[in-house]
């Protein structure tokens, strides 16, 4: 029994471990974050993912009155969630942009605020 346990401990701190290494965002993902910006329409943020997550599709998730959030599965493993409004009746991406990016696989959230650049 004791072997079996070390054996469990010694496998979850391996792949604790392998976790660390890997990058928090994906590099892919991360060349393509900075073509997102405000009043993009979930369609358009589509497209600028699509060509590495081919599968991605947004969905509504959390919302209250005019703003929320939108979904895209990227893949199993990420999600990334982009603050937006209804805006003309339609929702595009939040001025104030705040991008959270959940990686399932090592229950992780990543926060990411876009701020304008300073002059």
């Amino acid at each position: 029994m004791k072997r079996t346990i070390l054996t469990l401990v010694f496998c979850l701190c391996l792949v604790n471990a392998m976790a660390a290494d890997e990058p928090f965002i994906p590099a892919a993902l991360n060349a393509v974050l900075p073509k997102i910006h405000a009043r993009m329409s979930v369609s358009e943020v589509e497209a600028v993912l699509a060509p590495i997550y081919p599968k991605v599709k947004g969905q509504m998730s959390r919302w209250s009155g005019r703003t929320g959030y939108i979904d895209y599965q990227l893949d199993e493993r990420y999600t990334l969630s982009i603050s937006s409004i209804t805006h003309d009746g339609k929702q595009v991406v939040h001025d104030d942009q705040l991008l959270l990016l959940y990686d399932w696989a090592s229950k992780r959230r990543l926060d990411l605020k876009v701020y304008p650049p300073q002059k």
